[in-house]
């Protein structure tokens, strides 16, 4: 079990195990991520083994050639911007470095019992490992809270490396991280933290690079989860196999599935685009909740019309204003390659649109809420690099600018509710827009937002970007979030929030709403919402649009920013 903290503590004291002061990338980002968050790095333990001198004909007769091709290809091709060495000279100055020799057990490294002392006297919390391999022995009690270290792969499916390789190779929809304190058993750590990525299965240079880039900020987290007491360490339970790197007839397989990966991608996004439609169910929320609660999802929809064959409609909510339904929705338009935020009413039977807020960015996710009888909205614009709330003239029809709510930050899909006292902004942000969950805090709708103790409060591409508004159901707060696993928004996952303050945060799966396949927009399902009147839902199929064709080709060709 792990220590109790002490709840006073504002910082963690921590040592790097490191082969040298020249470290990959996403390793320097790593460390830096935890000094500007706090923590204070007090120890360098440099590795100081000797690398065995090989004559020419020992290497000859020793090389396994059986993976020749992986060896030439990682030294000489492979070059993922994460692994660039970067020194850390000058944020190690002011550390103590202590450089050892270790002994060898097997495949594993011993610490030698002066260098463990040594190592215990900085009264150090944690250890994080960039080097030395394996290790095992006394060392991994050489610091309060043991030795750190990350295993880039979910550790249920594989042990061992390349890291996010054979989710690639295979391939596997999702590619895992975890954070272990390191134990005597191989691969087989307790789990501290583990989040989930979308593989990139069509380039394992793309897909190395988003799990070492997104993960360089789960030591932090685990730090802030120690300081306000919310750590868990989860016993690993894996029987996976040990799997080494590929040789050299699954590396001809590899560069040959790589090629046809590649054109797959390509020629898909020139010809098989997003079509997207708002659904209306003439149902309650309630009633339809129920039926969800009770695995029903045959329920007839509305689909609303298309504006003109290169338009689509997506992220709808509804809210009763001054006597009727109002629904608002984006409008995109691969013509223009944007989205506007759309309106229709119910006494028009939805078959009008008012285009009520558009700007040159790009506006998506029409948030919107009553309060003291005015309409506001808080839409989707990571574009401006804020969160802006705008409030909606009843005279105009069209939604006017009130004040920035959130300044500096990308965010995706922003939800707004109160909870405990508090109002609570949840959202995604555009650089891993379906895997990290932020939360923001006020007294009040308006702000000022204070950030969540431990955010990014969840990571998890199943499961935490917003798809509609948090809602009470059964006396319980269930917030919405699209599952992105497979690919995006392919069906709507309902949390239920436990406990959530200003430094803790937990749910927990509460059902799954999947499209119907006898729908006629069937491939996915990224948003629910609904009032006592009507419940709206929206779903896509795939389709060609000419200007999307247009607008893709021309990005490839360097010719259109993205």
């Amino acid at each position: 079990m792990p220590s109790t903290p002490d709840l006073n503590t504002k910082f963690l004291r921590f040592g790097l195990l490191c082969n040298g002061l020249t470290v990959e990338k996403w390793q320097a980002k790593t460390i830096k991520t935890l000094i500007e968050g706090g923590m204070q790095l007090i120890l360098v333990v440099l590795n100081a083994n000797e690398t065995k001198k090989e004559t020419f004909s020992e290497k000859l007769f020793s090389y396994k050639y059986s993976r020749l091709l992986f060896n030439l290809w990682s030294r000489f091709i492979f070059r993922p911007d994460s692994k660039n060495l970067i020194d850390i000279s000058s944020i190690t100055s002011k550390c103590t470095h202590i450089s050892c020799k270790t002994q060898t057990a097997g495949i594993a490294n011993i610490f030698d019992n002066q260098t463990i002392e040594l190592i215990k006297n900085e009264n150090l919390d944690f250890l994080l490992r960039f080097g030395f391999n394996i290790i095992k022995g006394e060392i991994l009690q050489g610091a309060k809270y043991g030795v750190w270290s990350f295993h880039h792969d979910d550790e249920e499916i594989i042990r061992g490396g390349p890291p996010a390789f054979w989710e690639v190779f295979n391939p596997i929809d999702t590619n895992s991280v975890i954070l272990q304190k390191l134990t005597d058993s191989l691969d087989k750590g307790l789990i501290l933290k583990k989040i989930h990525f979308r593989t990139i299965k069509h380039s394992y240079n793309a897909n190395l690079d988003q799990v070492y880039n997104g993960s360089t900020f789960m030591p932090l987290s685990v730090c802030k989860e120690i300081i306000s007491g919310n750590m868990k360490e989860t016993i690993s339970l894996s029987k996976a196999k040990v799997i080494h790197p590929p040789g050299n007839f699954k590396m001809l397989f590899f560069f040959t599935k790589m090629v046809f990966r590649r054109i797959q991608f390509h020629l898909n996004a020139l010809f098989r685009q997003e079509d997207w439609c708002v659904g209306i169910i003439d149902q309650p929320f309630q009633n339809i909740m129920q039926a969800i609660i009770d695995g029903k999802s045959d329920f007839q929809v509305n689909w609303l019309p298309k504006e003109n064959k290169s338009t689509y409609t997506a992220d709808p909510f509804i809210i009763e204003h001054q006597g009727d339904d109002l629904l608002f929705f984006e409008l995109y338009d691969y013509k223009t390659d944007k989205g506007s935020v759309a309106m229709s009413k119910a006494s028009e039977k939805f078959g009008k649109y008012y285009n009520v807020l558009d700007s040159e960015n790009h506006f998506s996710f029409p948030f919107v809420f009553e309060i003291d009888s005015f309409l506001y909205c808080i839409p989707e614009s990571y574009e401006s690099n804020g969160i802006q709330l705008y409030r909606f003239d009843d005279q105009q029809n069209k939604f006017m600018f009130v004040q920035t709510l959130i300044d500096n930050v990308l965010a995706v899909d922003p939800v707004l509710f109160q909870y405990n006292d508090l109002w609570w902004l949840f959202f995604t942000q555009k650089e891993q827009p379906s895997v990290h969950l932020f939360a923001y805090f006020a007294e009040n709708p308006f702000g000022p937002f204070s950030s969540h103790l431990n955010n990014p409060i969840k990571s998890d591409i199943f499961s935490s970007r917003p798809a509609g508004k948090p809602f009470i159901f059964n006396d319980k707060l269930i917030q919405p979030t699209q599952d992105c696993g497979h690919d995006y928004g392919m069906r709507v996952v309902l949390n239920e929030i436990i406990d959530l303050s200003k430094n803790s945060f937990k749910e927990a799966t509460y059902k799954v709403l999947k499209p119907n396949h006898n729908w006629l927009y069937n491939k996915g399902l990224h948003t629910l919402n609904g009032n006592e009147s009507y419940t709206v839902i929206d779903s896509k199929r795939f389709a060609f649009f000419w200007y999307g064709f247009k607008n893709r080709l021309l990005q490839r060709l360097k010719f259109k920013s993205k």
